[in-house]
């Protein structure tokens, strides 16, 4: 049997965080999961470990340099590599504009852009110096197009495609695939609060498939966006 790969997935307490994490986890590959909530990181990686690979759980900021920059170097001390990087973890504060102010776009801004940065950046190096993995960024349609109430959040998603595209340019020459998976409406609690299983909306598992296809590819072949949205809303 080959050497398992290693993923990295950012916000994976929950919805789509963590169905990418248990997807991976079923295609064989050990991952390491970061969030916020320790006890629910707690629950995701003992489901993983029930899948017979590899799991650990670090909790903190994704914009907090300092502790990304900790958690890769240990990770990469340990485990010599991280082929895959999901930089899922994000966040969205939904007002008109004359309603928002400068700290909800700012911490808008920590999540969707700073955080993708600061884990990128920890992880880029190996993957060029070893010529081999992926980084794929979580953004949304809002990342291409707009909406009322989306001044403040569809900014942040716009900033994502542009620096996911610009990347995927810059280090597809060492074989480092860089890709953008941009779903519309997902059944999660991400803006709602609460999940309500609607079967016409797209659920988090369907956004695992997505990258599933991704990483499946032949090595001279790379899918740099995926756009994925219901079929029949």
């Amino acid at each position: 049997m080959s050497e398992r790969r290693l993923a990295v997935v950012t916000g994976a307490n929950r919805g789509i965080g963590r169905a990418i994490a248990l997807k991976l986890a079923k295609e064989n590959n050990d991952v390491i999961i970061f969030g916020r909530d320790v006890e629910a990181l707690k629950k995701v990686k003992n489901e993983i470990l029930d899948l017979n690979v590899n799991c650990e759980y670090y909790s903190g900021d994704v914009n907090d340099v300092e502790f990304v920059n900790n958690s890769i170097n240990k990770i990469l001390a340990d485990h010599k590599k991280i082929d895959i990087l999901i930089n899922n973890a994000g966040m969205g504060i939904f007002k008109k504009f004359v309603d928002s102010n400068l700290e909800d776009f700012k911490k808008q801004m920590d999540v969707n852009i700073y955080g993708v940065y600061n884990f990128t950046k920890a992880v880029i190096n190996q993957m060029i110096e070893r010529r081999n993995g992926y980084i794929i960024n979580i953004s949304s349609l809002a990342g291409k197009n707009s909406f009322a109430t989306g001044t403040m959040y569809a900014a942040t998603k716009h900033a994502l495609m542009g620096f996911t595209r610009s990347l995927m340019l810059e280090v597809r020459e060492f074989d480092v695939k860089v890709a953008a998976v941009c779903p519309g409406s997902v059944d999660t609690e991400f803006f709602s609060g609460h999940r309500n299983d609607n079967p016409k909306i797209l659920q988090s598992d369907d956004i695992a498939e997505a990258v599933s296809v991704i990483l499946k590819l032949p090595k001279n072949a790379l899918i740099s966006e995926i756009d994925i949205r219901p079929s029949n809303p």
